[in-house]
């Protein structure tokens, strides 16, 4: 019984504690799809963390900690290929054959209908929010076309460009050419809102100025940010699914 209550108070700190999302991405078994496409709630627009606990073998009970972590996920809509383990497997021996163990995941939300690539055309490679951090002020730069969550944006009615369920935002509403492009929680301002010219353009409507990859960078990790229009410049032509908005 002390064994059982220590490791409760085990678990307990760990759910309060600061959150590590520091890991390498573990695959989910393909059932955790099938479940998260029969979710009835509507599709998630956040991030969030899930755990699961298992008990038994120690093999068993990390099976089954996975296994009620991703279905917990798929039942709110987070799709298995989301969301990857950031704690754990953490056991604790209660006797000789039995364990109890903890894991959590965490889970980006599905993109929005209609939401998709966009394409430097310059670079030929995609805007993608840096590491899929979705924490405001996380930098916006271009890296080679994934499919991920991160490179999912759909254009709204608002003239907003969102991914992650964050909007492409020029950071601190700067005007300057080279002023950087990030990702911020939404809020209507017009360094959030962006109009599709012709040639595949997109302009800012606060500061007037197109999106642009600074210095005519190709690289990962190179930065966006806004420019002069300048139509005949490739590095501000932009492609693909995500501009149909």
């Amino acid at each position: 019984m002390k064994s059982v209550r220590k490791l409760a108070a085990v678990f307990a700190a760990l759910l309060t504690s600061t959150l590590m999302l520091a890991g390498t991405a573990t695959a989910a078994p393909a059932a955790f799809d099938r479940a998260a496409t029969t979710a009835t709630a509507a599709a998630p627009t956040a991030p969030k963390y899930f755990t699961g606990v298992g008990g038994g073998p120690y093999n068993i009970a990390v099976q089954t900690a996975r296994a009620t972590a991703y279905e917990a996920a798929a039942r709110e809509g987070y799709p298995a290929a989301n969301c990857r383990v950031v704690r754990g497997p953490i056991g604790q021996q209660i006797n000789e054959t039995y364990w109890q163990v903890f894991i959590e995941i965490y889970c980006l939300p599905p993109a929005a209908p209609g939401a998709g690539p966009i394409i430097g055309v310059h670079s030929d490679k995609c805007v993608d929010v840096k590491g899929s951090n979705t924490a405001d002020g996380t930098p916006i730069q271009l890296y080679t076309c994934n499919g991920g969550a991160a490179q999912s944006w759909k254009i709204h009615s608002d003239g907003t460009i969102r991914a992650l369920g964050k909007c492409m935002d020029v950071q601190y509403a700067k005007t300057e050419n080279g002023s950087h492009i990030g990702l911020n929680s939404c809020h209507g301002a017009g360094n959030q809102r962006w109009e599709k010219l012709p040639g595949g353009l997109l302009r800012n409507v606060h500061s007037g100025k197109c999106l642009d990859a600074l210095g005519w960078q190709t690289g990962n990790g190179a930065r966006l940010g806004i420019w002069t229009c300048s139509p005949t410049h490739t590095n501000q032509q932009w492609k693909g699914a995500g501009m149909n908005g």
